[in-house]
């Protein structure tokens, strides 16, 4: 299908605010039936019927204005090519190359959120607990890209008798140029270093869980990260649904072993004009949604990994400064000065200089 083959969005339809990560932001989005353009013939009335139950099934996601953006149409080739052969449809969040219209839709959408967050309100569907638009988010806006991107739904209430749980896994597997002696994962490095600036600023701290337990043998292991995880909404029976998916599951260890296998170099050696590369960094910050049962309830479980959107070889230097911080300041190696210093949650640092049982660990928070 040519550029020009692809479907598009019908004129009257209408966009909620739904939420937003650094580099895109999703709406749900309706309309109400449009009559079929002209000369389109009953085949293509069908497909098009088919696709606009997006109304039901499935979302807008809209890149940003960001050097670091591609454009949809390049972005979504790069995922057909690199990312989508790697798992099972059932394994990723779906998506489809859909034309923006009418013509100054995105300028009504920016126009929208500058007015957002200057004049706070609820927004009816938004996942966020807000009446402003985030504050690290402000000032940046939606790029003019001609196309965004239909995905599949995996929000809270698209399915009767489920919830869900969205996470980022992040690093699955230890940075290749972390320290021998490292007592902290590449995730557990970052966020210390994240809370630990937080803290000075009287922000409020990250979550505290470490990715490697996600992909654990040891029972263990993935109790604490379920609990952690659901830290809000932590039953019993919501926590054994969520452990007894980690435990069967095959869906992260396959994502730990493409990011294994996709960059052999490490983020300081690694080739940015390496395609697989850049496909190994942006398995390490892809999201999560699992769909489980509500409490008393029996279910099939639903996980899928989204935000697969290939990462820019413009991020070459902020990766490699990143690592570079965790190295020479001492997060790997939990030996960060005593001012500023944070909890060793690290799967890595058990049994090591804390010598703190995971139990004790969530008690200690």
């Amino acid at each position: 299908m040519s550029p020009g083959d692809h479907l598009a969005l019908p004129d009257n339809t209408t966009y909620f605010y739904l939420a937003e990560g650094a580099a895109n932001i999703v709406y749900k989005i309706s309309a109400g039936a449009a009559a079929p353009p002209k000369g389109v013939v009953q085949g293509q009335m069908e497909e098009e019927a088919s696709m606009l139950t997006f109304s039901i099934d499935k979302l807008l996601r809209v890149r940003k204005d960001l050097p670091t953006t591609l454009p949809c149409a390049v972005s979504h080739a790069a995922w057909l090519r690199l990312i989508a052969p790697l798992f099972r449809p059932d394994q990723i969040v779906g998506q489809s190359l859909i034309k923006l219209q009418p013509a100054g839709l995105i300028t009504r959408l920016n126009v929208e959120l500058r007015h957002w967050e200057l004049h706070p309100r609820p927004m009816k569907y938004s996942t966020l607990s807000l009446d402003r638009r985030p504050k690290s988010r402000q000032g940046v806006y939606l790029a003019q890209d001609n196309y965004g991107l239909l995905i599949t739904d995996m929000t809270h209430g698209t399915r009767s008798g489920t919830s869900v749980i969205e996470f980022k896994p992040k690093w699955l597997v230890q940075s290749l140029s972390a320290p021998v002696n490292s007592k902290r994962c590449r995730q557990c490095a970052h966020v210390a270093r994240v809370n630990a600036k937080r803290s000075r600023d009287g922000e409020p701290l990250l979550a505290l869980w470490c990715p490697l337990d996600l992909v654990s043998e040891s029972l263990a292991d993935l109790r604490l990260v379920s609990s952690q995880l659901l830290s809000l909404n932590r039953s019993p029976i919501r926590v054994g649904h969520f452990t007894n998916w980690l435990e069967t599951n095959t869906l992260l260890k396959q994502l730990r072993f493409y990011q294994k296998e996709l960059d052999r170099k490490g983020v300081l050696e690694g080739d940015v004009d390496d395609e697989n590369f850049l496909a190994a960094m942006t398995l390490r910050d892809c999201t999560v949604f699992v769909k489980l049962p509500l409490d008393g309830t029996s279910g099939e479980v639903e996980a899928r990994l989204g935000d697969l959107d290939l990462k820019s070889r413009e991020k070459r230097e902020y990766w490699r400064r990143s690592e570079i911080e965790l190295i020479d300041e001492g997060w790997y190696e939990g030996l960060e000065s005593e001012e500023i210093r944070q909890l060793l949650v690290c799967q890595l640092s058990r049994g090591k200089a804390q010598n703190r049982s995971p139990q004790t660990q969530i008690n200690n928070r």
